[in-house]
């Protein structure tokens, strides 16, 4: 049994290595130092006493976050502090350096982070074999876009031989299917409007641009959550069940609720290890010390995604959509969703405020920086809103919006939208179904567009 599990786990890691090889060959041996570097790290904590364990710990934090400090936030900080030169007088050249960003940096890195602190809080009682690590670091459906994994699920899934199962090939085959139509037919269909809106937005009316902040909004999560789909469908294929990430966001009544279904991985990461303590810390300051806590937990959320400050106000703003919600004592509420066919007036209400508040929070994650935040916000927000757009919308994209929506809400309670759909049909409707979406994946290809998460 271990030895069909260690073969199964030697060609998942050279299937992940050459993956990674084919798309940042440069910097494959950068993240096979890294693994061996923080595999044996974490021996060192796992045996040492507690107060070296804090200093193992941070030693191995340190050696991830340095490369990605290096390779994603070096010229951040050199740009600022020249700019912070320039403003007190003195003139500094500005040594920006070229520095091509690794594929899947930021994930693969809170997978190892989340990895040393789990050993050293003595969640993980029996270290991993460096070949169970190396795979779970590198796992090749998971590298570009995530989720972020946790070690201790995935782990206890690769150290047993994996077997054929028939029910969990067809799911996997499902959702696959289901990510390739959100992220090939929606989100690229929705792309060749949205990416000519926001380069010419400087032309554009303020109803032209808030159509494109919707789309926008809606072109991400088919994309993001159309890679994450199609991540898991693999997996699930591959005999390896890994972390959800979205539960239907679009869904969601408030800023809490979204943010429980919109990159799942991410955030409960950041819940675990930093909001959670952060909480802890500032107890003795009630809900204002909450909030302080939701804030940092929001600012790294910003920053995690990019080294540019639209990206540190993003985060700052859905750190502030929380507080109207603490103030009100309403965090904690979970919001329900209506199990009939349509929701009731107040859940519709919701979730069209929800919608529309975060597809104009979007904006300033989809711009190239705060200036050009600021003439898209100052557009939408004046007189021009009310004319009709100076840019064409094609009514198939609204016809393919509307299919994705509709099943997704019909399916709600589902892990994905196809998990159970007309399964109690016949086996011609379902397969039916499932050709008529390959057809529109097929007719509506277009050149890929690569996944926008992939930057990060």
């Amino acid at each position: 049994m271990a030895k069909n599990a260690t073969l199964q786990n030697v060609v998942l890691l050279l299937g992940s290595c050459i993956f990674y090889f084919s798309w940042s060959p440069q910097f494959l041996a950068l993240l096979l130092v890294t693994i061996v570097a923080t595999f044996y790290i974490s021996k060192k904590i796992i045996g040492a006493e507690d107060s070296s364990r804090k200093w193992w710990s941070r030693f191995g934090i340190l050696v991830v976050l340095l490369q990605l400090l290096y390779f994603k936030y070096f010229n951040f900080f050199i740009e600022n502090v020249h700019d912070f030169l320039q403003q007190i007088g003195f003139n500094s050249p500005k040594n920006i350096l070229s520095i091509i960003l690794p594929l899947g940096i930021s994930f693969y890195s809170f997978r190892m982070i989340g990895y040393l602190l789990d050993v050293r809080n003595k969640k993980i009682k029996e270290i991993p074999t460096l070949l169970e690590y190396s795979v779970f670091v590198a796992y090749f459906p998971t590298m570009i876009s995530g989720p972020i994994d946790r070690s201790v699920p995935f782990v206890k899934q690769i150290n047993v031989k994996r077997d054929f199962s028939s029910e969990s090939f067809s799911d996997g085959l499902r959702q696959l299917l289901w990510g390739l139509f959100k992220k090939l037919v929606v989100a690229d269909t929705i792309a060749t409007i949205t990416s000519p809106i926001f380069e010419n937005y400087s032309t554009l009316n303020g109803s032209a641009l808030f159509i494109g902040s919707v789309l926008y909004f809606i072109q991400l999560y088919a994309d993001f959550s159309g890679y994450s789909d199609m991540a898991i469908g693999i997996s699930k294929l591959l005999g390896i069940k890994v972390h959800i990430n979205f539960k239907f966001p679009l869904f969601a009544q408030n800023a809490a609720h979204f943010w429980r279904k919109w990159h799942i991985s991410l955030t409960s990461w950041l819940t675990d290890f930093v909001f959670t303590p952060l909480s802890i810390q500032f107890r003795d300051y009630g809900k204002w010390g909450l909030i302080l806590a939701i804030i940092i937990n929001f600012l790294l959320i910003g920053f995690w995604h990019g080294a540019a400050w639209h990206y540190v106000v993003f985060g700052l703003v859905n750190g502030l959509m929380y507080v109207p919600l603490i103030l009100r004592g309403k965090l904690g509420k979970k919001s329900k969703t209506t199990e009939g066919l349509l929701p009731t007036f107040s859940e519709a209400k919701n979730m069209a405020i929800t919608f529309l508040s975060f597809s104009l929070i979007m904006i300033l994650f989809s711009v190239k920086d705060l200036a050009m935040a600021g003439e898209f916000y100052k557009k939408i927000f004046s007189s021009s809103l009310f004319q009709i757009p100076n840019f064409p919308v094609q009514k198939e994209v609204a016809v393919l919006i509307f299919i994705m929506v509709a099943l997704e809400w019909i399916t709600r309670h589902q892990e994905f939208a196809l998990e159970n759909f007309l399964k109690s049909n016949s086996r011609f409707v379902r397969w039916g179904f499932y050709y008529v979406l390959v057809f529109l994946i097929f007719l509506f290809y277009i050149a890929p567009k690569g996944y926008i998460y992939a930057q990060f």
